[in-house]
């Protein structure tokens, strides 16, 4: 099912009419990950909502982001998990979790139109509904997120894996009418952020942890650097 498209204000709930989404996502001088100098034990843990907001909607729009290339373009519905780069699996709190843009496939089925979830030798299997992510502690909603279990084989009958994947997308409602056009229009329907987590692995090493507007979250006391 297509997302909605950007209206008019009406059709925005109250609380989102005033918010701001250029504003508080806009990115003075973005970074790249070796740049970002910041004591050993700080990892990119991002939280929900500043995956949308600050890298998200910056990509679709072709804006600055904080961490230029912290997360990768790659077709996620095309690999199997354990065929993405191990390197790549260095963030979060563990550092085994990736993170990457892709776009999504829309395919018709019995079930009518669908979005693609297979890879080449399985699928992800949806775990739960989908979440809104608000915005800080507040009640603007600036995206979805959608939880996902990897199994390999042909479902329904797959055998579950320990790779777990959050994607999020952006809400269409909150993007400012004057910056649509049809091209912007597509990203916003099909464009999301996967955040993959190798659960039973920790790769415990130095990484990098966010610029401005960012949470810095350091090792817990007597984990390994």
């Amino acid at each position: 099912m297509a997302l909605p498209s950007p209206q008019s204000s009406s059709q925005v709930p109250e609380t989102e009419k005033d918010f701001d989404l250029l504003t508080c996502s806009k990115i003075e001088n973005g970074k790249k990950e070796a740049d970002v100098d910041l004591p050993t034990g700080y990892r990119f843990d991002p939280s929900e909502d500043e995956i949308v907001v600050y890298y998200l909607f910056n990509k679709i729009l072709d804006r600055e982001l904080p961490i230029t290339d912290v997360i990768k373009e790659i077709s996620v519905y095309d690999h199997d998990p354990d065929e993405l780069p191990n390197g790549d699996f260095k963030h979060g709190c563990d550092c085994n979790e990736a993170f990457y843009f892709t776009y999504t496939e829309q395919i018709y089925s019995s079930e009518g139109k669908i979005t693609r979830r297979t890879t080449k030798s399985g699928y992800w299997d949806l775990d739960g509904e989908e979440e809104e992510v608000k915005y800080g502690n507040g009640d603007i909603t600036v995206g979805f997120e959608k939880v996902m279990v990897f199994h390999k084989g042909t479902a329904p009958n797959g055998i579950e894996t320990d790779f777990i994947m959050h994607e999020f997308r952006l809400n269409p409602l909150i993007v400012p009418t004057h910056v649509l056009n049809d091209s912007i229009r597509a990203k916003i329907e099909r464009y999301v952020v996967c955040r993959i987590i190798h659960e039973g692995i920790s790769n415990y090493q130095p990484t990098f942890k966010l610029p401005p507007g960012w949470t810095a979250r350091p090792v817990d006391e007597g984990e390994p650097n």
